[in-house]
């Protein structure tokens, strides 16, 4: 848990874009929020026939769910594919409407999504850098059939062998993979070996601790015991969710070899209780994503890694939305953006 007014840490080359503390709206009405609904747009899913699916609590998993390595465990159904949209779209919220806090100029020619997800993001860029060519890759077949000239999708695993071209890609985007990379330092070299000269990466993790700057976070909040519980489930499968931090993406791209590191970090308020229009919306559509995200993430692996019964799972995870529509505990996590350049050619000589 992050203390209440705690700093995130200081990393070279690191920008907080709003340091100030998150005020909350005493006048904010929260039964109005409507819970009813959803804002989340839908994307168009692949045929079933070409799908291997499991069911366990009542959701929808890919048959990667049930390997030996237990590399998958989100979802893959239309709840999950809005969740993961809606998801986007708080992103650049965050962003300010950007895709991206990379340097980039022009139209890079081989760009290089990795766990795309539903293939918004590969989409998004694809439209606005049409002379670029997309491929967005993902461990489930998630993506749409339909898709722009220059955007295509591949069903593969990111941390076996990358089996694209060495020295190749001129942008690297990775987002929110945290939950399945198990091998950062592999993962990052080999993000290094397939870029090409000059290109830069991108890396977008968020934080599982909770942070409050008001003292409106209790010792025995649901928001620490969620996280808590679902960071020791994470952990049976070798991700240690509790190392991240933006030092721990930093040094390893540091380490694979990237250059001109820069850390953006970002706070993303769990609800409608900031004051100002931006962080009120983000904020509500953050809850709309942890609305179906908090079971989303954390049945399968309660159940199946730390054997929880189904129904206390299934509170913990009620507990914490409802908590967040009370509003009376004013947290959010920090979103970390972390850049860096692959040397050229003229600099590793």
């Amino acid at each position: 848990m992050c203390p209440s007014g705690a700093q995130p840490e200081t990393v070279p080359g690191q920008q907080l874009v709003d340091d100030a503390p998150i005020e909350a709206d005493d006048s904010a009405n929260f039964s109005d929020y409507d819970d009813s609904g959803s804002v989340a747009s839908s994307t168009q899913s692949l045929s079933s026939s070409i799908r291997e699916h499991v069911y366990a609590n009542g959701r929808k998993y890919h048959r990667m769910s049930t390997d030996e390595n237990q590399q998958y465990l989100l979802p893959s159904d239309e709840t999950e594919l809005d969740r993961l949209d809606m998801g986007h779209h708080a992103c650049l919220v965050t962003l300010d409407g950007d895709l991206h806090r990379a340097p980039i100029e022009g139209d890079p020619h081989n760009v290089l999504d990795c766990g795309t997800g539903t293939g918004i993001w590969a989409l998004d860029f694809g439209s606005l850098h049409p002379e670029s060519h997309v491929i967005g890759v993902d461990l489930a077949p998630n993506q749409p059939s339909w898709t722009y000239p220059n955007v295509e999708f591949q069903t593969d695993d990111l941390e076996k062998d990358w089996t694209f071209k060495k020295n190749h890609f001129n942008f690297i985007f990775s987002r929110t993979v945290g939950t399945a990379i198990k091998d950062w330092e592999r993962y990052t070299k080999q993000m290094f070996e397939h870029a090409a000269p000059g290109a830069y990466v991108e890396l977008c993790e968020h934080a599982f601790e909770t942070s409050c700057d008001d003292g409106s976070l209790q010792p025995d909040s649901i928001f620490i015991k969620w996280s808590s519980t679902m960071a020791d489930a994470l952990e049976k499968m070798g991700v240690h969710v509790r190392d991240f931090s933006p030092s721990f993406f930093r040094d390893h791209l540091k380490a694979a070899g990237f250059v001109d590191i820069k850390v953006f970090i970002y706070k993303v308020p769990w609800g409608a209780w900031p004051k100002g229009k931006k962080f009120k919306y983000l904020g509500s559509v953050c809850a709309e994503v942890m609305k179906t995200g908090l079971e989303a993430h954390g049945l399968f692996a309660m159940t199946r890694l730390l054997n929880m019964p189904e129904d206390e799972a299934r509170k913990m995870c009620t507990d914490f939305y409802n908590n967040i529509l009370a509003g009376k505990e004013h947290c959010y996590h920090y979103l970390w953006h972390v850049v860096g350049r692959k040397p050229d050619t003229q600099e590793e000589a």
